[in-house]
């Protein structure tokens, strides 16, 4: 409903009708006005002024003056209104707030022609209910939206105005942007709202007691621990009451220190100091209080339960000296096993690393260099008696490392052994070795496959024998068309596959016969594939080097030549990889 746009003019005995009635106490609220406080000051003000004229028997000033002084200069927006809602007189500061720079501007004008319709509407029905009823209201908060669409907050008080006869003439009123504080008070309860939202989810035990020991404030992790639902059974109660009077006691003490030397706890671990349950571990943490003024006005603090985490300590403590206890032994355990798996490969070698055996044309003398990278290696060789006059030299490289690949070159130990009416026949032994590894590859956890080379040589005749499942062939020490020495790889005819890989594969053999001394070198992969710090490996080339350097040497000798080398390209004592070395001369007896 939009009040009619006739313009009525301001009377100037306005003045005095406000301020015709008597003053009354001063106003309740600091910094806030309501109408009817506004019309007390005012003619506070004027009978002072009055007054003190008086005194000074000076002519009375204008009240007109001073009414006009004070609109101006009021913080607060004033404004009159007809019976119709349309201005009648406003102050600066209401003329601010409607956007106007003159305040005459405003006269005849209504809340129509500054705010949205549905604001407007509401301010017009209230104050029709005030002309009607005679009864304002103080301090009531409206909230309005101006044209830019920007939120205002408003505490206002609006009363009749009166004529001098008593008649309500209108309405009047005063209000205070309070927007800015309204903001802050509305972000500080959404903190409020958030930070509680956040304590009450946590897992410790939160809590702020002042300084006489009274709760202020506790989580409701903590209310649960005390059996406590509602906040008003607990603020402003001590901890005595929820507690014996010793445990308490030490808490206080311990509260105290915080309060009077206002040095933090922080992490504080303890066992049986809590007021919740005995034998209990928790963690501690408590700061002091302060005030704006920096005085501590009470402590701060947190709680953590952390008996079953200790359990938890103890009981991974108790299993780690127990597992540490059950590594030791395995580890003594390997350790066995590998001392006899090196003592069943060197049968026949003595202290030294040495084996010699004489024939009637020839002597055969061995050394070897064995090295495993875990407790037990995949890696293995055999020096197998054939007969009196004839050595058999077995080396193996099982895919893997550990305990299952020992096992399996103990499997191959033993099934050579079953070999004895094939043993000199190197092609033959390859086969049935590579029979019972594929029945046994079958299952998913067994080694998938073996290379290994298997050379025979015959003390009488000078003779040798080799064959080849997908091992690299043996290094062998002969001559070139000039006479010169030189180590390349043994003639090994075709080379197979790995053992293990084609059932029913057959190994075809290769022989050659020893005319003058000859050395062989039969080797792992681990050696050649040894990596040294920027990925380079040994290589074949640089052991037949190493080989040739050294050929004036024992076998033994060029053995440790060749670990001193490894070593240095490892750059540690431990390899990559098993490292299997067996190296093997035949001499001529010179008659």
């Amino acid at each position: 409903m939009t009040p009619d746009s006739d313009n009525p003019t301001f009377p100037k005995s306005l003045a005095a009708t406000f301020l015709g009635t008597s003053p009354s106490a001063p106003p309740e609220q600091e910094g806030s006005y309501s109408p009817a406080q506004l019309k007390e000051a005012l003619e506070a003000a004027f009978q002072a002024g009055t007054e003190h004229g008086k005194r000074q028997k000076k002519q009375t000033a204008d009240p007109d003056m001073l009414f006009w002084q004070l609109m101006d200069n009021l913080p607060d927006n004033v404004y009159f209104k007809d019976t119709r809602s349309r201005f009648t007189c406003v102050n600066r500061a209401q003329a601010r707030f409607l956007g106007l720079e003159d305040p005459n501007d405003a006269i005849g004008m209504s809340d129509f022609d500054y705010f949205p319709e549905n604001l407007a509407n509401v301010q017009f029905q209230e104050e029709q209910e005030i002309i009607a009823t005679g009864k304002g209201y103080s301090l009531h908060e409206e909230k309005h939206l101006k044209d830019d669409r920007l939120e205002r907050f408003i505490i206002s008080s609006k009363l009749p105005l009166r004529d001098p006869d008593g008649n309500i003439c209108g309405t009047f009123g005063i209000s205070r942007d309070v927007t800015n504080r309204y903001l802050a008070e509305r972000e500080v309860k959404r903190q409020r709202n958030l930070l509680k939202a956040i304590i009450d989810i946590l897992p410790c035990r939160i809590f702020v007691r002042d300084l006489e020991d009274r709760f202020v404030l506790a989580n409701q992790t903590y209310k649960t621990a005390l059996g406590i639902k509602s906040s008003q059974d607990l603020i402003g109660h001590t901890l005595a009451e929820f507690s014996d009077e010793e445990r308490v006691a030490k808490i206080r003490n311990e509260d105290r220190r915080v309060r009077e030397e206002g040095i933090p706890i922080l992490n504080q671990v303890d066992f049986d100091l809590s007021v919740f349950k005995k034998d209990s571990w928790i963690v501690t943490s408590k700061v002091p209080l302060r005030g704006r003024d920096g005085a501590i006005e009470g402590i701060v603090g947190m709680t953590y339960d952390i008996t079953e985490q200790k359990k938890a300590e103890e009981e991974a403590r108790s299993l780690s000296e127990e597992l540490r206890g059950k590594n030791a032994q395995f580890e003594a355990e390997l350790l066995v096993a590998r001392q006899l798996q090196e003592t069943l490969m060197s049968i026949g070698f003595d202290a030294q690393r040495h084996y010699s055996k004489s024939g009637s044309k020839w002597t055969l003398s061995s050394s070897y260099f064995y090295k495993p990278s875990h407790h037990l290696a995949g890696d293995f060789f055999d020096l197998i008696q054939i007969s009196d006059s004839k050595v058999g030299i077995l080396v193996c490289d099982v895919m893997g490392h550990g305990v299952k690949a020992a096992l399996v070159t103990m499997l191959l130990r033993g099934l050579i052994s079953e070999f004895a009416d094939i043993l000199d026949q190197p092609g033959k032994v390859l086969g049935q070795l590579n029979k019972r590894l594929c029945s046994l590859a079958e299952d998913q956890e067994f080694p998938r496959f073996t290379t290994a080379v298997y050379l025979i040589l015959d003390l009488e005749t000078g003779e040798a024998r080799v064959a080849n499942a997908g091992h690299p062939g043996p290094l062998w020490k002969t001559q070139n068309a000039s006479g010169q020495e030189v180590f390349e790889p043994c003639p090994s005819g075709e080379i197979g596959p790995a053992l293990g890989l084609i059932p029913e594969q057959e190994f075809r053999r290769h022989e050659f016969t020893c005319s003058a001394t000859t050395e062989f070198l039969l080797y792992t992969d681990g050696i050649i594939e040894q990596k040294d710090a920027m990925g380079n490996e040994f290589g074949i080339q640089k052991l037949e080097e190493i080989l040739l350097n050294n050929h004036g040497d024992d076998l033994a000798e060029q053995l440790k030549t060749i670990r001193s080398a490894l070593r240095l390209t490892a750059g540690t004592e431990e390899f990559d990889d098993d490292i299997c070395i067996v190296a093997v001369k035949m001499e001529p007896i010179i008659a």
